[in-house]
């Protein structure tokens, strides 16, 4: 009867015992564990970089892991890329500092720290980005030529960088699109217009892993065609600076792409006399520096008949055409009138203006006092 007794209460405070352990163990959590840098930190190949996980009490031992293994850390530990970092395990530190990063560091960097008072382990980690330049970029337009108005499709890409790059689309000296950030890519429509043509549209990324000079970029000339464009929108053109009794030339520079294949030159609506005047056709055109192009109209000598004249230019492409009134003159190119006031004039109108305020205070001081010419006999 003891006996049985005895194995009934054994059997009785056994599980007893186990249910006070197993809840004296799960009553503990894990640490909190405080990491800095919280987020994830963007850092350039040779740079160094610092990671901290902070425990509110004394931690015994600190494990580092990243993507190339494990690493245990002793408070004097110090090694040829990396170091202990923190101050001190009795204050709760735990962290790492790389003196070079490279490369392989990147991706994922945990800690595991074991504290004194917790059976249970704190853990803390955040992202390495090292950051590496894009290899290329690459530049598409969707055609290889255009008409006036058409629409032009374009995008920027940058392949391979890390964080992704600023991505920019210019034509010439114009910025037209930035790629929006964390975006490789970015995209830009625009209506085709003759001014555009032979601009370069350029295809640029520029990086923080890289220097301004070492920055990735591809270009390519748009080419844009279009009837020939008018000079201006008075509907006649005047000619300065010609001299009764010697030749003169008229040039007009015409924009024109394809080239003006066919010029017809008048006077006053006639065919021009030859022995007067020697019209140069599109055989004789000359492309200036600007892309548009020279047509020229000789007079043998000047009279002054032909001031009084109208000559009438032409000017066809496959596109289409366009007709220029040309009227000459004896008198020199005007300059162009000065729309603003030089130092001098709001020099002279400051003068004009204090010489009026002193006369009004004097006079207005004489009446006031009955002085000089308001004085009584």
């Amino acid at each position: 009867m003891m006996l049985c007794s005895t194995i009934r209460l054994r059997t009785c405070i056994v599980p007893i015992l186990l249910a006070l352990c197993t809840a004296s163990v799960h009553s503990q959590s894990a640490p909190s564990i405080i990491v800095e840098p919280k987020n994830a930190k963007v850092v350039k190949i040779g740079d160094t970089f610092e990671f901290l996980c902070k425990a509110s009490k004394p931690i015994m031992y600190c494990s580092i892991k990243n993507t190339i293994g494990s690493l245990n850390m002793r408070e004097n530990t110090k090694k040829d890329s990396y170091e202990y970092f923190g101050k001190g395990f009795q204050l709760g530190d735990c962290g790492i500092k790389f003196l070079s990063v490279t490369e392989n560091l990147h991706g994922n960097i945990s800690c595991t720290v074991g504290l004194v008072d917790n059976d249970l382990e704190g853990v803390g980690h955040t992202n390495l980005i090292v950051a590496i330049p894009p290899n290329s970029v690459q530049l598409s337009i969707d055609k290889n030529e255009y008409k006036e108005k058409e629409e032009i499709v374009m995008s920027c890409r940058a392949l391979g960088g890390r964080p992704a790059p600023t991505v920019t689309l210019y034509l010439g000296n114009d910025t037209l699109a930035t790629s929006k950030p964390g975006q490789d890519i970015v995209n830009h429509n625009r209506q085709a217009d003759y001014k555009d043509n032979n601009k370069k549209v350029i295809c640029k990324a520029t990086h923080m892993a890289s220097s301004k000079d070492d920055a990735k970029m591809t270009e390519r000339n748009l080419i844009i065609q279009f009837r020939p464009q008018p000079i201006n929108n008075l509907g006649t053109i005047n000619k300065f600076g010609f001299f009764e009794g010697v030749e003169g030339i008229i040039t007009l520079d015409i924009f024109a792409n394809p080239r003006p294949s066919k010029l017809a030159w008048k006077v006053d609506n006639a065919a021009p006399d030859l022995g007067l005047y020697y019209p140069l056709n599109e055989k004789n055109i000359v492309m200036n520096d600007d892309g548009s192009y020279a047509a020229k109209f000789r007079i043998y000598k000047v009279s002054r008949e032909d001031v009084d004249k109208t000559f009438t230019l032409t000017a066809t492409n496959q596109l289409g055409s366009e007709t220029y009134n040309v009227k000459i003159s004896f008198d020199p190119t005007p300059k162009e009138e000065e729309t603003s006031l030089g130092a001098g004039s709001i020099v002279a109108i400051i003068v004009a203006v204090l010489i009026v305020f002193v006369a009004i205070v004097l006079t207005l001081f004489a009446r006031t006092t009955g002085r000089w010419c308001f004085a009584g006999k």
